[in-house]
């Protein structure tokens, strides 16, 4: 029978669920099979949790307690998502002035707000960090999930899910929103969003068109705001059969790169900066680039053939 071994936990929190942050009366075993204990890094280890925390049905292959506990705050997010959404649609004065009357709306007014606040506390609960023998186990990866003003959730997909039933979004519409403009801008895409719920299908697709429209015409802003940092006069130079396009030198002359070593620091940045060219002429601009640097190197030749040579510092 396996032996599972209780994580360290301070006296102050001994009776408390490390996922929620309830009183604590049963607890979380990971991992779950016998086949899985070589690929943790740890011993199996036991974790204090609330009857509900431990309840959820988790994975059986997951091999970080990390991806135990986003599954189960997935799970409480799903669970309390009406409860959440009080406080997306709701301020706690407003909740005061709202001056609902009877047994039903009556009790809403005066127990909603409490009822957001317990459940995005238990959301929010971050748990001590954990060790077993005073032996700190895995670090969290911050890589891992999707984070949005201060709770993380399983996924981005997770996050929609979330919002579509606490705010009332139209998910179709959340979701096109957040692939025109990335999850980094998700506050954007949702504040369009609650804007328009229950939003008609003719309706949703002029949404999608009047923003796809508008990141257009933003890129054509920040391009030309860029092309006015460049020097018109580059010439493109070629090298060895391969060439460096005037695109090319602008781009390193604008990032103050000045020899082949800078610009293999940069080399990411390069290639972020010019994705739109697609792979293989990102490549080639890159290397006519490199191939500039070096015969750069050589003095004589600067003076005698770079057509370049007075816009570089000196």
């Amino acid at each position: 029978m396996t032996q599972y071994s209780y994580i360290d936990i301070p006296f102050n929190l001994r009776h408390t669920c490390w996922f929620c942050g309830e009183p604590s009366n049963h607890c979380v075993e990971f991992p779950k099979t016998a086949s899985l204990f070589a690929k943790v890094g740890h011993a199996p280890i036991a974790l204090p949790a609330c009857k509900e925390c431990a309840s959820v049905k988790y994975a059986k292959d997951l091999t970080s307690i990390w991806a135990v506990r986003d599954q189960i705050k997935h799970a409480l997010i799903d669970k309390y998502a009406k409860h959440l959404g009080i406080g997306e649609n709701w301020t706690e004065q407003e909740l005061i002035d709202s001056e609902f009357t009877g047994s039903t709306l009556g009790g809403f007014g005066r127990s909603a707000w409490k009822m957001y606040q317990i459940a995005k506390q238990r959301v929010e609960y971050q748990g001590w960090p954990l060790s077993l023998d005073n032996i700190a186990i895995e670090a969290y990866d911050e890589t891992s999930g999707f984070e949005f003003e201060g709770t993380r959730y399983a996924s981005i997909h997770s996050c929609i899910d979330y919002f579509t039933k606490a705010a009332g979004v139209d998910k179709e519409l959340l979701s096109e929103l957040v692939n025109i403009v990335s999850s980094e801008r998700f506050s954007y895409a949702l504040r369009i969003a609650k804007l328009n719920k229950n939003v008609s299908n003719t309706k949703r697709l002029a949404i999608v068109d009047e923003v796809l429209l508008q990141e257009s015409e933003q890129q054509e802003i920040l391009l030309e705001q860029a092309n006015a940092m460049f020097n018109p006069n580059i010439e493109e130079v070629s090298v060895a059969g391969s060439t460096a396009p005037v695109f090319a030198i602008q781009w390193a002359l604008a990032n103050k790169v000045e020899d082949l070593a800078q610009l293999c620091a940069l080399e990411d940045d390069y290639f972020d900066y010019f994705e739109h060219l697609g792979g293989p002429a990102a490549f080639m601009s890159y290397n006519g680039l490199q191939l500039y640097f070096e015969v750069r190197q050589n003095a004589e030749w600067v003076e005698q053939s770079d057509p370049n040579k007075q816009y570089w510092p000196s």
